[in-house]
């Protein structure tokens, strides 16, 4: 059971990466429509200029460790102590999982926040004036939580990775899923600009694309080491 996570890694790094380029590929065109995704767009940039400036650890900070909190509860395990500093933090449970480990790394919880606060909202009042600002601070957030996440996975490798079954295991399974959640937010902030659908065969045609010209290449290499390994 030792190496189950990381070969499950490995066969997972190739649909991946595939769905990687596959994402982009969608979700470029679709975010091109600056008549429609302007307000999105401005705040992902304001965002980019606020890491530059180095500020805002704190604020992830707190935000990875709530969202550990709330995957453990959402798991039925009790929390027992939340600790925030600038540069660091924790969160005690009586027990873990993968999900609990690794739910601050594809999770972007500032933006789940902000879009309850704005359905709370549109509950209540007419909030459609308010939407360009709902968007950017959606753009804002997504990239929040893309930036910090890329600059944390980027470094030393995290205990949670660990907890979860290893780098190996843990950084392909992170890929995907944030593709996959960049696909779905795009999908709810704009209904009409991405087809689920479209974007689902495209991601599942380059996966298996890249599983077969896998198959071919260690074909290849067994054939020609056949060859040379005859007497």
């Amino acid at each position: 059971m030792r190496f189950l996570k990381p070969a499950i890694g490995v066969a997972l790094a190739p649909a991946a990466l595939a769905g990687a380029w596959a994402t982009g590929a969608a979700l470029a065109p679709a975010l091109g429509r600056f008549s429609v995704t302007f307000p999105l767009l401005a705040g992902a940039l304001l965002c980019l200029a606020f890491h530059w400036t180095g500020r805002g650890r704190r604020l992830y900070v707190a935000a990875h460790e709530l969202t550990h909190a709330l995957a453990a509860v959402f798991s039925g395990v009790r929390v027992r102590k939340i600790s925030v500093r600038r540069n660091s933090g924790y969160v005690l449970t009586d027990s873990g999982n993968a999900f609990i480990s690794l739910a601050p790394y594809f999770v972007p919880f500032y933006t789940l926040a902000v879009s309850a606060a704005y359905w709370t909202a549109g509950r209540f009042w007419d909030v459609s004036q308010l939407r360009p600002w709902f968007l950017a601070a959606a753009g804002f957030t997504l990239a929040f939580h893309l930036l910090h996440t890329a600059d944390i996975l980027a470094g030393p490798v995290q205990s949670d990775l660990r907890n979860a079954g290893g780098p190996v295991f843990s950084l392909p399974l992170l890929l995907l899923l944030n593709c996959l959640g960049l696909a779905a937010a795009l999908k709810l902030l704009f209904p009409g600009l991405l087809s689920l659908k479209a974007y689902a065969g495209r991601v599942l045609q380059a996966q298996g694309d890249a599983y077969s010209a896998i198959y071919a290449a260690a074909l290849r290499l067994a054939n020609t080491a056949k060859i040379y390994m005859r007497p």
